[in-house]
């Protein structure tokens, strides 16, 4: 009887791996990205979220992301950029993993976190 629920547990667990990504299991679905200026003070945009520098926001890691950087009237913009986690490619062991993380955008992390606007330079 003990064997038995054993291998319950056992399968339990090897379907509850299968189904999910290496990434989606071990990794946050949100990740933090911070901003500055120089000088500080710039008006910063990153989808609905504002604030200024220094700026720190929280994002889902799945979207992309434009940052957007306002002083005395100058405006820069930058692509948030996203590179794929090295832990992605452990799904190749449990194939169906690559599907859950690149479905749920958690295959992405963002890197640079750390983005500076230089209004200084003309």
């Amino acid at each position: 009887m003990k064997k038995r629920q054993a291998g319950y547990v056992a399968v339990t667990m090897l379907l509850a791996v299968s189904v999910s990504g290496c990434c989606s299991l071990f990794r946050e679905s949100n990740q933090l990205v911070k901003v500055d200026s120089k000088p500080q003070g710039a008006v910063v945009k990153v989808g609905e979220a504002q604030g200024r520098t220094p700026f720190e926001i929280t994002m889902s890691k799945g979207k992309e992301y434009v940052i957007s950087a306002t002083l005395a009237g100058e405006t820069k913009s930058q692509t948030l950029n996203r590179r794929i986690d090295g832990l992605y490619w452990v799904n190749i062991l449990v194939w169906p993993g690559l599907i859950v993380d690149a479905i749920t955008g958690k295959m992405f992390v963002y890197d640079p976190i750390i983005y500076t606007f230089d209004f200084n330079q003309k």
